[in-house]
């Protein structure tokens, strides 16, 4: 059998840009170009690091890619340039660090950094809330009203930080639909590869438990669809040594050539690229809301799994979850123990059905 680095037709791509096949490791980390075209034809946002295509390198363009611009000489996608654009108005302002030194963790029961990104459908007198929040605002041209990331969160001080801020959602009526999303950043950078891994198998084998905890409009959503590998798949690459001569101790840019290895793309339930840009894993796949305590339950939920998984074997993850719903469940509500948020947990399960 040959070896992953030989490059068998079956780990051939064909790139996007000139359609010829080519092997994995000779393809960009932007999904789907060689590094060919990529040197060529396209380059990284300056403020955000997405993926833009030179208009001006080809006389004629007709792909889906997006559009680079230049903006007070930067070269930056339209939704940075949209923001930045906000920004002069005093629309939207960049977050600002919390102190929460003395944080207590008897709520969360992980002492795991987090952040959350809530997306509005509508936020009445959300400029009444700029120098007065340590959230950020911005604009976001898939929904219709505003995009808040919070800042570095820790323990029950940062689930507190949260409530406060939704209590002036709440008291300003902020509305959600079904484009909105509620994405939660979990803090993998003390992590080492092997534990990195699991944790991602663990996402990748209990996506329908997962599933099942959120409206079915979410499973498929363009923005929080599952991912195009398998767990076997998954167990292959992790367990070689040797993959692509990455050094075992060069544990992040190991798992960052297995991220691109599998052509995971950011919009995945479990964004795994956001490790490479933030060091987190960014769950993408709850919808949006601005009720306080689902998003602290569902924050509580993923930082003690995290904590459980990363240091369990592929095989004790698949002995501990099984391979039904049913029993997942009970393994999560064994991991979280906590009698209220397995109420909850159950709760969402029955309004989800």
């Amino acid at each position: 059998m040959p070896t992953l680095t030989e490059a068998p037709l079956e780990t051939r791509c064909r790139c996007d840009e000139c359609g010829q096949r080519k092997p994995r490791k000779q393809f960009s980390v932007a999904n789907g170009i060689c590094l060919e075209c990529f040197d060529r034809y396209f380059q990284f946002c300056e403020n955000c690091g997405a993926v833009l295509h030179r208009l001006a390198s080809r006389t004629h363009y007709s792909g889906t890619r997006e559009i680079a611009f230049t903006y007070n000489g930067q070269v930056i996608c339209w939704r940075c340039r949209n923001n930045l654009e906000a920004q002069n108005r005093r629309e939207c302002w960049p977050r600002k660090a919390l102190d929460t030194s003395a944080a207590t963790y008897t709520r969360l029961g992980s002492g795991r950094k987090y952040g959350v990104e809530i997306e509005t459908a509508s936020c009445n007198r959300y400029e009444d809330l700029h120098g007065h929040t340590n959230f950020g605002c911005k604009d976001d041209c898939s929904i219709s009203g505003m995009e808040f990331d919070s800042p570095v969160l820790y323990g029950d001080e940062g689930l507190d930080y949260i409530v406060n801020f939704l209590n002036f959602a709440a008291d300003n009526d902020w509305t959600v639909d079904e484009d909105c999303g509620c994405h939660t950043h979990y803090d993998m950078r003390d992590e080492n590869y092997h534990q990195l891994c699991s944790t991602a198998y663990a996402y990748r084998k209990t996506i329908a438990l997962w599933e099942a905890l959120v409206p079915s409009w979410r499973h498929h959503h363009s923005y929080s669809h599952a991912p195009g590998w398998t767990c076997s798949d998954f167990k292959q690459v992790a367990t070689n040594s040797n993959f692509r001569g990455i050094a075992a101790a060069d544990d992040f840019d190991r798992f960052n050539e297995f991220v691109d290895y599998f052509d995971c793309d950011r919009y995945e339930f479990v964004n795994l690229r956001a490790y490479g840009q933030y060091r987190t894993f960014e769950v993408r796949i709850l919808e949006g809301t601005c009720d306080a305590s689902v998003i602290c339950n569902w924050i509580t939920v993923h930082c003690r799994f995290i904590d459980a998984v990363k240091d369990m074997s592929f095989d004790e993850i698949d002995d501990f979850f099984g391979r039904t719903r049913s029993t997942n469940f009970d393994g999560l509500a064994k991991l979280i123990d906590d009698e209220d948020i397995e109420a909850w947990l159950k709760q969402r399960a029955r309004t989800n059905r």
